[in-house]
């Protein structure tokens, strides 16, 4: 083969065509200074509402002591039985009367870090009692120490329904709140604009007044169930102007 038809051929042949580089595109470059947030103030605001209770919620029970498990057992259940009988004599309902505890604790000393003995046994049995009535608690607990009751514990006044009282405690945290935001904005040398946001804060519990009633010889048991305190927390956000 000659060399022009050898050129001939090399020029008939079909060319590849060359390979694209992909170049990945630039981002901007940061804005300088950076863009700051929005201008606002952020504060907690809580709002307080005291109510009169109208339920009174107390831990009543019976506990009985005796070397013989059976017998202290059966005591036990007998003195459970009259006191259950006695605040359905009270008018107390079957569904405010909720047994929360049965013990059976085995005594025996411990000496040189080892159980000695058995020495007996105590039982322990009780029911948490909701009194709706509270101008007749006292005679309540009179009838349920009567009837054999030898622990009374944990009494308490709670509001059955406090949804309005929150509602009013919720309302008067958000004035609280807007209050808080003027002063800080007035310390600040700003202006306080429009509400941004609002959100309903989770309140811790705060504990309800408790007091301890004594049965006493020719009255009722001393019974003042006072106040409790319904509260509601907001976080707001207002624009600074």
């Amino acid at each position: 083969m000659n060399r022009a038809v050898l050129l001939a051929v090399l020029l008939a042949l079909p060319v590849a065509p060359a390979a694209q580089v992909q170049v990945p595109p630039r981002e901007p470059a940061p804005a300088w200074p950076p863009a700051l947030g929005p201008r606002a103030i952020s504060v907690t605001g809580e709002g307080k509402v005291a109510v009169r209770p109208d339920l009174a919620v107390v831990d009543a029970g019976v506990e009985s002591t005796g070397k013989d498990l059976g017998k202290v057992t059966a005591d036990a259940a007998a003195q459970q039985k009259r006191l259950l009988q006695a605040l359905a004599q009270a008018g107390i309902a079957e569904k405010d009367v909720q047994t929360t505890r049965h013990d059976v604790t085995v005594n025996r000393p411990w000496k040189d870090g080892s159980p000695g003995p058995i020495t007996g046994y105590t039982v322990v049995d009780e029911v948490r009692v909701k009194v709706r009535d509270v101008s007749r608690l006292g005679a309540v607990l009179d009838r349920v120490v009567a009837a054999g009751a030898n622990t009374l514990r944990g009494l308490s006044f709670e509001k059955e329904d406090p949804a309005p009282q929150r509602r009013e405690a919720l309302a008067r945290a958000v004035g609280d709140a807007r209050a808080k935001a003027e002063a800080i904005a007035k310390a600040a040398g700003v202006g306080l604009g429009d509400v941004l946001s609002v959100d309903e804060a989770a309140a811790a519990p705060r504990p309800i007044p408790m007091m301890r009633a004594v049965a006493r010889e020719g009255g009722e048991a001393p019974v003042s169930p006072g106040e409790v305190e319904v509260s509601g927390q907001v976080e707001v956000t207002f624009a600074i102007r």
